[in-house]
């Protein structure tokens, strides 16, 4: 149990932030006079949709600021933004119902009161809601149907500072229980200042640029016709990382573009250089060739939970899909302990394949670590049930996944179906 609420701690926080408005909305008049009618229900659901939605635009711009913190208290960023992309689109929901729950009071008297509430322009504060509420629906469809490159992508969602700006407006000038109550109104004003500093720190002034890593470029390594591993010498003081971890990598360099990615680290926390594992996709990581060495990179990180050493059980099954072996990389040339570890990698033909050699080396010479290729075109999916088999000791073993997300999902599916508990198996699930 105390495990879980640890596991859970950062969604726990989330939730509590998120419902105390709705606990001073409820106590501000009895509830019987909230819901007397029709009118004045859909009146009360507006509102309740509205607080409920700013008060998670203002979290989810906190979410976004890649704070160090957030790392640990969610066991990873990649949970941290997962958290993030279902708490937008739930923002985005309540936010998009709340006038027209509005609006339904209106038509209960007349459609022409219903029309003029929607289209006509009112007061400011009125006006600032409804300007913030168009940018949101338009940065949401160029979010999910327009096929935006990322770097046009990440730029439009700069102007969500903008909806956070007018709707916090609106919010606190419009007539309301927020503006008529003070312990509500400066728990929302809260709320919507710790996100627009939080929006301010990573959009705007740049103060996390004081945290990044400056390397140079040492080479460009080819391992395939799609992974690239990049070495890359520290210019001052060296990134302290866990085997496993990842980091955000942009280049100062004209004609490569600017913007960060973030990337697994392949190096052993030993190594004097740093090395980072790249699948060649997209217009950024296909303009890295272009880089010559001394090119100066900054890095910001390490980011992520994903490593063995966190883990409570020494014996281990890996499993790794495509360019998910790049973790796995690190953890193996790192590896030291009394760990017995079963490392599977599932690539559809040898031509996809990245690493192999190394990691059959390094089989070769740690007897507790052993490595296995798997060939999804002869040998079919990687499965549970065929790890099972082919180990007879793995009843207390911990599982790590890391890999395309069916890849993931399928077997974290199936090794809950052997009677393993969702703690013990993980997976790093990077999403931007």
């Amino acid at each position: 149990m105390i495990k879980l609420l640890k596991n859970n701690l950062g969604i726990i926080l989330i939730v509590i932030l998120a419902v105390i408005p709705l606990g001073l909305w409820f106590f501000l008049k009895p509830l019987a006079d909230r819901f007397t009618s029709t009118s004045i229900t859909f009146r009360s659901l507006g509102q309740v949709t509205g607080l409920l939605g700013m008060a998670l635009l203002s979290i989810n711009f906190i979410l976004a600021a890649r704070f160090r913190f957030l790392d640990k208290l969610f066991n990873g960023l990649n949970h941290v933004y997962i958290k993030h992309h279902l708490i937008g689109a739930l923002t985005f929901c309540l936010l998009f119902f709340h006038p027209i729950f509005l609006t339904v009071q209106f038509l209960l008297i007349s459609l022409k009161s219903s029309f003029i509430f929607i289209f006509s322009i009112q007061d400011w504060p009125t006006n600032f809601g409804k300007l913030s509420l168009i940018i949101f629906i338009g940065l949401m469809v160029i979010t999910f149907y327009l096929n935006f490159k990322y770097q046009n992508w990440k730029n439009t969602h700069k102007y969500l500072g903008l909806v956070l700006f007018l709707g916090g407006l609106h919010m606190l000038l419009v007539p309301s229980d927020i503006s008529n109550n003070v312990i509500l109104k400066y728990y929302m004003l809260s709320l919507a200042v710790l996100g627009a500093l939080s929006y301010s720190y990573r959009t705007i002034f740049g103060v996390y640029k004081k945290r990044e890593f400056k390397y140079k470029l040492e080479k460009v390594r080819r391992i395939n016709d799609s992974i690239i591993e990049i070495e890359l010498i520290p210019l001052a003081r060296k990134i302290k990382f866990q085997p496993g971890q990842f980091i955000f990598l942009r280049f100062e360099n004209d004609g490569i573009l600017s913007e960060s990615h973030p990337f697994s680290i392949t190096s052993s926390p030993t190594s004097d250089n740093l090395f980072l594992g790249i699948k060649t996709l997209g217009d950024y990581t296909s303009m890295i060739y272009l880089l010559k060495p001394g090119a100066v990179a900054l890095i910001e990180g390490p980011f992520g939970t994903f490593s063995y050493l966190k883990a409570e059980s020494k014996r281990q099954i890996w499993m790794a899909g495509g360019i998910g072996i790049t973790p796995f990389l690190s953890m193996a040339r790192q590896m030291v302990g009394n760990y017995k570890i079963d490392l599977y990698y599932s690539v559809k033909n040898v031509s996809e394949a990245a690493f192999t050699g190394e990691l059959a080396e390094i089989s070769r010479r740690n007897n507790d670590f052993k490595f296995h290729e798997h060939f999804s075109d002869q040998d079919g999916y990687l499965s549970a049930n065929l790890i099972a088999k082919n180990n007879q000791d793995i009843s207390n073993a911990e599982i790590f996944l890391c890999g395309p997300a069916g890849f993931m999902r399928g077997l974290r599916n199936q090794f809950i179906g052997l009677g393993f508990g969702n703690s013990r198996i993980h997976s790093e699930e990077f999403s931007l």
